[in-house]
């Protein structure tokens, strides 16, 4: 029960107030004269530090400490207050006066669980009257990101979109003898990543919610919070479009000036988006809502709330039939003041920045062209550290498939996944990673200074546990960067580097550093995790093992030793859409065009099963190639 608690607080609160004073009143009393005389002025002045003088200072101290700790603590209880008040104002109505409320029942549809507006008060639902629709008000969790909030079920379809981007540049990649080119391989914004880590470590419950709805006759978001609201719900309605239901999907109408007001002057590449018409001017919006014969789908109107008294007559009778969100006070309508973190007066909405919203757009756009740029260098070439001197049984970490640690060929157990990671980013960093560089890698979105002492707690205990088995500590921190220890820790992934870089030198036998490359893999990195983080380093090494596939089944002697190259290159990467035209191309040299076929046949059905818009190129074989002609 929390009422002793607050009774005790209180009781604590008094105390500090009453008590001190009514010491020094009526124990010390004030040790000043009302109204000094000049005789004692003069006596002070002549000799100021005597006994009363001092005793007096340090009753005047006394009070001083005693005003700052009372300020303190009526600003903490008159913080808490506004806090119990503002949750008060939140709390749903009582049944009896749901009768009243109907009338904001076609407005109260904007809190359908698929939209980005949700609430975090106990379920409540009304019935709207006349041509509003049905209002689902229900419970909802979400995550806290750099510049915004995001209701659960929201973070998921982002999650679900980033991992689209990854399968989209494993499936445009193209081995040699194309030029490398892993301009794409800049890992995802940081909103993405923050996104996917917290979905990695608590994965959402499934859920099935309705289809994305908003209020006819518009609604109006203002307060410092709109704008960001109004992202939110671009977003949003953008994700829907992109996993559709089988129901129509809405399309925002909205116009350049707005998006640019919304999301920056940087130039945005947006046209063509399922989910969004854009035109030219905000009075060609609401010209296209106008008409929705002419777009697919249910139309919503995105935009500022006009301020001519004119183009607002026209918008208020457009909208008798249609829906809008309108960012500002809209006086023909439902508005809600709309907080900087999402609150309002019946609900949260998803708040997004401009920074946020367009960190999500570059996971909604279709193609690398239409992503904003993202300042993030080229992923560095795979490092071998230096040479390891030989000593005593290493520690044996293993991060190629199943993460394993192994001291004299005894698991060592790893308790906390934090660790797990710290093992795995010191693999893949053999020079080492600052606390800093830890702390964003395994805690994206959260500030450095935040996790620190997580982060120090995770390592002691990653060291005590190793060094429980008998074994050093295989964690040095040199010059500021944590690092395996080299002499300490065989790692598999450094042997697959070392074979990796020796592929780029060697001027003879190259088919056998090939090979060499091909039998250090042993699995993708860290099997079976999400971590964010991993995907610019698991696909540099899968194309890596990619180049080593096909240049092999380059200078395969026949056929039939090409085409078994080939498919162990699809094996490794089953959405590279190459590697498929490669190995049809082979089939038909080898006069197997039935088989060709249903080869591309099926992975035209992988792509569709995952998401992905299938290409006009992957649904025949004969494409140039040098397969063709090979043999």
């Amino acid at each position: 029960m929390r009422w002793p608690r607050q009774v005790a607080s209180a009781t604590g609160v008094l105390a500090i107030l009453t008590g001190p004073p009514a010491v020094l009143a009526y124990g010390i009393g004030w040790p000043l004269p009302a109204r000094p005389d000049r005789q004692q002025w003069k006596q002070w002045i002549s000799q100021p530090l005597t006994e009363d003088t001092l005793m007096a200072g340090l009753v005047l101290l006394a009070w001083a400490l005693w005003l700052l700790t009372a300020t303190i603590a009526l600003h903490t209880t008159a913080v808490r207050v506004k806090a119990a008040v503002r949750r008060l104002r939140r709390m749903p109505l009582p049944t009896p006066m749901q009768a009243t409320a109907t009338g904001m029942a076609g407005a109260a549809a904007l809190w359908t669980p698929t939209t980005t507006v949700t609430v975090d008060e106990p379920a409540a639902s009304t019935t709207s009257t006349g041509d509003h629709h049905h209002a689902n008000r229900m419970v909802q969790s979400g995550i806290d990101v750099p510049g915004g909030w995001i209701p659960t079920h929201t973070a998921d379809q982002i999650a679900a979109a980033g991992a689209l981007v990854w399968l989209r540049r494993r499936r445009a990649y193209q081995p040699p003898p194309a030029p490398r080119d892993d301009h794409d391989l800049t890992p995802l914004p940081p909103t993405v990543t923050a996104v996917q880590a917290t979905l990695a470590t608590n994965p959402p419950p499934p859920d099935h919610e309705p289809a994305l709805e908003f209020p006819l006759g518009g609604i109006g978001l203002d307060g410092p919070g709109a704008a960001d609201a109004a992202r939110g719900i671009l977003i949003t309605t953008l994700l829907q479009a992109l996993r559709p239901t089988g129901r129509p999907t809405t399309v925002l109408v909205t116009s350049r000036p707005d998006l640019t007001t919304l999301l920056g002057d940087q130039p945005l590449t947006l046209d063509g988006l399922p989910g969004l018409h854009i035109t030219d001017t905000p009075d060609q919006a609401v010209t296209a809502l106008g008409r929705p014969d002419q777009l697919p789908g249910p139309l919503t109107l995105l935009t500022h709330t006009p301020t001519d008294p004119t183009t607002a007559a026209r918008l208020h009778t457009t909208l008798t039939g249609a829906s809008a969100v309108l960012i500002g006070t809209w006086g023909h309508g439902t508005g809600w003041r709309v907080d900087p973190d999402g609150h309002t007066e019946r609900g949260r909405l998803c708040v997004l920045t401009t920074t946020a919203a367009r960190d999500l757009l570059t996971v909604l756009t279709p193609t690398p062209a239409a992503s904003p740029p993202v300042a993030v260098p080229r992923q560095r070439p795979p490092q071998a550290p230096p040479p390891r001197p030989p000593a005593g049984r290493p520690l044996r970490l293993r991060v190629l498939g199943d993460i394993t640690l192994h001291a004299d060929n005894e698991p060592v157990p790893i308790r906390r996944s934090a660790a797990l990671q710290i093992l795995v980013a010191l693999a893949v960093h053999p020079d080492g990673l600052t606390a800093r560089d830890l702390a964003t890698t395994i805690w994206p979105g959260l500030p450095p200074h935040t996790v620190t002492r997580r982060l120090y707690t995770t390592l002691s205990d990653l060291r005590t546990t190793i060094t429980a088995t008998g074994r050093p500590d295989p964690i040095a921190h040199t010059n500021d960067r944590y690092h395996l220890h080299h002499q300490h820790t065989d790692v598999d992934l450094w042997h697959l580097n070392a074979a990796i870089t020796h592929v780029a030198t060697a001027l003879t036998n190259q088919d056998h550093a090939h090979q060499a490359v091909i039998d250090h893999y042993t699995g993708d990195l860290a099997t079976g995790h999400n971590w964010p983080w991993l995907d610019p380093t698991r696909e540099t090494l899968r194309r890596h093992l990619i180049d080593a596939h096909t240049t092999l089944a380059q200078h395969a002697p026949d056929p039939q030793a090409r085409l078994r190259r080939l498919q162990d290159a699809i094996r490794l990467d089953p959405y590279n859409e190459h590697l498929h035209h490669l190995a049809a191309n082979t089939l038909t040299t080898l006069g197997d065009h039935h088989t060709a076929t249903a080869l591309l046949t099926r992975y035209q059905q992988r792509l569709a099963d995952a998401g992905l818009v299938p290409s006009r190129l992957s649904i025949s074989p004969g494409r140039p190639g040098w397969a063709a002609g090979n043999g």
